[in-house]
């Protein structure tokens, strides 16, 4: 169970990124606070200055003070180039970090885990979410900081001016916050439902966006139309009821804040009236006052948004804690000389509790190849993940010439035992690079023998560029065929001793699964494999047919 965060513990929680760049947040926050101290500065030497001429006619003084004030004025200026350049620098690089950590803990978390996850949910957490750790950082710690000192400067001085003018600020400044606050919470609350409304719209539109093919395929397009105008009208009720609600609320905010905003300064005005305060220290109470109100409403603000984007740096954390193949070390190599391959007992469930596999009793003996058969769903393919060390049994055992599995490191049983699936995995690139996958220090010699035994070479020689030939995202540039040979030539460089097949001629015609299956023959020979298929014209090259029905083997 994890740590449900708070202020505290979400700052605690986001610090070990912050000590990478600790010198550039010092300078921004130093940044911000000398600004700040400008706020209050400026206001105290502007009074000042109109003192000096209204009072005692000091134009000497006033021309001294003005050029002070244009001074700080420049500085100010050049100082907020500085802020920004290190905000510019920590909301990418911090940002980064955070996101380089999620992308790492995504390449090895628990497949079970993943399956929870729609690619929505993971999009918006590596782009949206983690860039709110940084918001929260500097907009509710370092920016509520320097307004929290701002606030306690200005009340200070507003009672060294005058008693009266400090407590009317203390009772007056905070009433305008709250009545800011009470409706800022209706506002709020639309606003969260409608930008959780707009987070589902828009993850369920990356989902639409990646399956148009089989939209299309499927005749569905006037259903996902239909859904789509269902969303936006959704949205907009959102939308309407969050601006009537924001107007209304809005005009109540600026009523209440006009009525008191005129009793101080009525008051100060007959404090001026009397002689009690000079028409400068007039002016600093009027402007200390804004920036009192502002600083007050603002904070309160800063700690709703805090509450919200603490739910977000949540939805990071606790990802980051969800379980990852390397959390059970595993620390034996797994040696295979001959390839037999045993299941004992084997039971296993989805994290829902639903039963996938049951007492699941099989033998493969060295260099056969057996056919896995069976429905959509029956578990299959789940018998092959549990191979690979994806997925875990509840009980039982599988060993692997008379190692038990679950006792060997991950790297070392990946490294033994290859997957070929139907989709096979192409990246933007080379063919070169897609084939290197499977061994990054492979020579050119031996890319081109695998090439000749996956059959691909006389491809690859047909092209202008050769190994050099660019493809496209998912391998669009390539028929079924090429790319599973490019998957057959990888498991030759790769070179495990074991190789699982999983529906991986489905999707081809008769004559190009007859070529697969004769590269197949090749890099089948002296290896144990477990075919996985449906199609009787793969079944007549296995030694044996295994089938399974509803978890169990027939």
């Amino acid at each position: 169970m994890n740590e449900t965060l708070n202020f505290r513990t979400a700052i605690h929680f986001l610090s070990k990124y912050i000590k990478k760049h600790r010198s550039n947040f010092v300078r921004f926050y130093l940044g911000w606070l000398f600004d700040n101290m400008l706020a209050v500065i400026m206001p105290i030497l502007f009074g000042i200055m109109i003192d000096e001429v209204v009072y005692k006619q000091n134009v000497s003084l006033f021309l001294k003070l003005s050029g002070m004030y244009v001074v700080l004025a420049v500085f100010s200026c050049v100082l907020y180039f500085f802020i920004y350049a290190q905000h510019h620098y920590l909301m990418n690089m911090y940002t980064l970090d955070i996101k380089l950590d999620i992308f790492r803990h995504l390449m090895k978390c628990k497949a079970e885990y993943l399956m929870d996850m729609s690619a929505g949910d993971i999009s918006t957490l590596l782009e949206k979410d983690s860039n709110e750790c940084m918001h929260f950082i500097i907009r509710n710690v370092i920016h509520q900081i320097n307004r929290i000192l701002s606030i306690l400067i200005i009340l200070s001085y507003l009672c060294k001016i005058d008693i009266r003018i400090g407590l009317f600020a203390m009772i007056a400044a905070p009433l305008s916050v709250f009545i800011n606050t009470a409706f800022g919470k209706k506002i709020r609350t639309y606003g969260d439902k409608e930008r959780s409304f707009y987070g589902t719209y828009i993850s369920w539109v990356y989902e639409i966006l990646s399956a148009l093919k089989d939209i299309r395929l499927l005749g569905a397009q006037n259903h996902v139309k239909e859904k789509f105008e269902e969303y936006h009208i959704s949205i907009y009720g959102v939308e309407r009821k969050s601006g009537m609600t924001s107007y209304a609320a809005q005009k109540v905010i600026d009523f209440t804040s006009l009525v008191i905003r005129l009793s101080i300064f009525t008051f100060a005005g007959y404090l001026a009236s009397r002689g009690q305060i000079t028409i400068g220290v007039l002016t600093v109470i009027l402007s200390f006052y804004g920036e009192l109100t502002s600083a007050l409403g603002a904070a309160g603000n800063s700690y709703l948004d805090a509450q919200h984007r603490i739910s977000l740096i949540q939805k990071i954390y606790d990802f980051l804690n969800t379980p990852t193949e390397e959390d059970n070390i595993r620390r034996k190599e797994l040696v295979v000389t001959n390839g037999t391959v045993t299941f004992e007992h084997l039971d296993f469930s989805y994290r829902s509790g639903m039963q996938i596999l049951s007492d699941i009793n099989l033998e493969l003996h060295a260099g056969e190849k057996i056919a896995v058969t069976g429905e959509s769903g029956s578990g299959k393919t789940t018998l092959a993940y549990l191979l690979t060390g994806f997925y875990q049994p509840q009980k039982g055992d599988i060993r692997i010439d008379g190692q038990r599995l679950f006792e060997c490191s991950l790297r070392s049983i990946r490294s033994q035992i290859g997957l070929v699936a139907q989709d096979v995995l192409i990246f933007p690139g080379t063919i070169r690079e897609n084939i290197r996958l499977g061994n990054p220090r492979a020579t050119e010699e031996q890319l081109k023998e695998v090439c000749i035994q996956a059959e691909l070479w006389k491809v690859i020689q047909n092209l202008p560029e050769g190994l050099d030939t660019i493809i496209g995202m998912h391998g669009n540039d390539l028929s079924g065929g090429q790319k599973q040979r490019i998957a057959i030539a990888r498991i030759y460089l790769k070179n495990p001793q074991i190789i699982i097949f999983d529906e991986a001629t489905s999707s081809l015609d008769g004559e190009t699964e007859a070529e697969i299956h004769h590269a197949w023959n090749k890099v089948l020979t002296g290896r144990t494999a477990i075919i996985i298929t449906h199609r009787e014209s793969t079944l007549i090259h296995c030694d044996r047919i295994i089938t399974i029905q509803k978890g169990k083997i027939c």
